[in-house]
């Protein structure tokens, strides 16, 4: 009895070695073939690499305890052991957690999440409630700590140098500021009836101070304003803020197509997925597109938009468009998702 007993433990010792080596093999498979991406931020992957080498670990030490078991060299009961049970019904259920997700994952395909999860989860076609909301959380844990900080986004807290002079600064006293950073004006020196009016335009609440000093910059470019992978919520969410001042100017944007089914004929969104740590946080925001060619795209085709920035109502709300003058057909992103941007703002405009 006692011999059966030990060939028991060498087995459950054996499937925990396997288990734990096919989950290392896993996730090296996935940092080879570059499908980790796929699953979580790069900002979190020297964590999966080091839980890889982990479990390696704990699959030699199994291993160790299977040898030792099946040749009886018993350890002294010390009284921590976790001995499995003698249902084999509830060791099915219990190693069926880790063997049925390990199957699935080597077995399905890696491929980014598209069209199908807008649909699940909704798309966010407007910035200004989700920045507000976040931001008054944030805004109420700072207050805690009496450390309030000046701007939050949809995902991270960041500051930026002085792209504009605060609006809360009484009118006397803006003209005798003193300068600090790029863009203040030296002591002494009154204010342009220009940078009056661009203040106006762009006047900042507790929650988008850094959003204005983006939308500031990229309202001062001449070329179109380009939408790039870093900083994409950011600069999405600067002109959306402040549409009003960016209507007829014109924005190039990439992603993948969406549609709702109340949609017009001729609308489609222009998406991307953002991820703050992992794809179970993914949210896809995104353009709507108006374009008289809007049939010929289906929807998951990735494509880049030059258009001209509009507003538009949809769902009773206002948001921004763009009215499409090229749409150009693309190979899907190297990089599946969009991240967000922890350095300063004012260095996503050259």
């Amino acid at each position: 009895m006692e011999f059966e007993e030990e060939r028991s433990y060498t087995f459950h010792y054996i499937l925990r070695a396997v288990i734990m080596l096919g989950l290392t093999f896993y996730i090296v498979h996935l940092v080879k073939t570059d499908s980790l991406l796929y699953y979580i931020a790069p900002r979190m992957m020297i964590y999966v690499k080091i839980a890889a080498l982990l479990l390696f670990v704990v699959a030699v030490y199994q291993g160790f305890l299977a040898v030792k078991s099946r040749f009886g060299e018993n350890q002294e009961d010390c009284g921590c052991d976790h001995v499995p049970s003698r249902s084999i019904g509830v060791n099915m259920f219990i190693y069926s957690l880790f063997v049925f997700p390990l199957l699935l994952g080597f077995f399905l395909p890696d491929t980014v999440m598209g069209s199908d999860v807008a649909s699940i989860k909704g798309m966010n076609l407007s910035a200004t409630g989700m920045v507000k909301t976040a931001a008054a959380a944030a805004l109420k844990s700072d207050n805690a700590k009496k450390n309030v900080s000046s701007t939050v986004n949809p995902f991270s807290v960041t500051a930026g140098d002085s792209a504009l002079i605060s609006p809360s600064t009484p009118a006397a006293d803006q003209g005798t500021m003193a300068s600090t950073g790029s863009s203040t004006k030296s002591l002494g020196t009154p204010l342009s009836a220009e940078d009056i009016k661009l203040q106006e335009m762009f006047k900042p609440d507790e929650y988008t101070e850094d959003y204005s000093k983006l939308a500031l910059k990229l309202y001062k470019k001449k070329a179109p304003i380009t939408i790039k992978e870093e900083g994409f919520m950011e600069l999405l969410t600067a002109v959306d803020l402040y549409m009003d001042n960016f209507v007829g100017k014109k924005m190039i944007v990439s992603g993948f197509i969406y549609r709702e089914d109340d949609m017009a004929p001729n609308q489609f969104v222009v998406s991307r997925l953002a991820m703050q740590c992992c794809s179970a946080d993914s949210s896809p925001y995104g353009v709507v597109v108006e374009s008289n060619k809007s049939k010929d795209f289906p929807k998951d085709t990735w494509v880049t938009i030059t258009g001209t920035i509009g507003k538009t109502v949809y769902n009773k709300n206002t948001i921004m468009k763009l009215d499409a003058v090229k749409i150009e057909k693309i190979k899907a992103s190297k990089t599946p998702y969009v991240y967000p941007y922890f350095d300063d703002f004012s260095n996503l405009v050259k």
